[in-house]
């Protein structure tokens, strides 16, 4: 008798954690395009990047260096050990759109995953910026492989900025090329 509750109670438990995980995807996550994706802006070499440092150009690829000497970084950080913002765009002319940047990439060297992140950023309370972004992780490659990160975008008061950026959770050196920045309508929710 007691099996049977507790195995009643896991199934309570497992079913209310399955709706709540798709009401958070129904309002966090990024919504279906309704129709085909149209090219926005295709980055290259000759358009500079918004952080400077630790960055250079080989050819038609951006090589992202990130070291940590472990002098400045707290156990319990939840900082990236670099952020580097690749690239920033205005908001379009649109109410509401799911973009999707497209890109070549490999990472080298490194422990963790290095996050390739598509984000908007806008003020916040207080005059503060504050982005919302989504990610793809780059894991160690030999080859460079195709990625693509999707977020939602809606119009609010306040324009935002779109905004291509790269985090670093430990040493590593990330190439990235071919980045294209794109968007299509949404899907009309059912």
């Amino acid at each position: 008798m007691f099996d049977e509750l507790f195995n009643n109670l896991q199934s309570f438990i497992g079913s209310k954690i399955q709706e709540v995980g798709k009401e958070l995807e129904k309002r966090f996550g990024v919504p279906e395009a309704a129709g085909s994706f149209v090219l926005i802006r295709r980055f290259t070499p000759a358009d500079s990047t918004i952080t400077r440092g630790g960055i250079r150009t080989v050819g038609e690829t951006w090589e992202i260096e990130a070291y940590d000497d472990n002098t400045q970084r707290l156990i319990s950080s939840v900082d990236p050990l670099r952020n580097v913002i690749l690239f920033e765009v205005a908001e379009p002319d649109v109410q509401e759109c799911v973009f999707a940047c497209q890109f070549n990439a490999k990472a080298l060297n490194t422990e963790k995953p290095i996050k390739v992140s598509l984000g908007l950023r806008k003020p916040g309370q207080w005059g503060a910026m504050t982005t919302t972004s989504w990610s793809t992780g780059i894991s160690p490659t030999q080859d460079f492989q195709p990625y693509e990160v999707r977020a939602h975008f809606k119009k609010e008061a306040d324009a935002a900025k779109v905004q291509i950026s790269v985090q670093f959770e430990s040493s590593g050196i990330l190439e990235i090329r071919d980045i294209e920045l794109l968007q299509a309508p949404v899907k009309p929710q059912s």
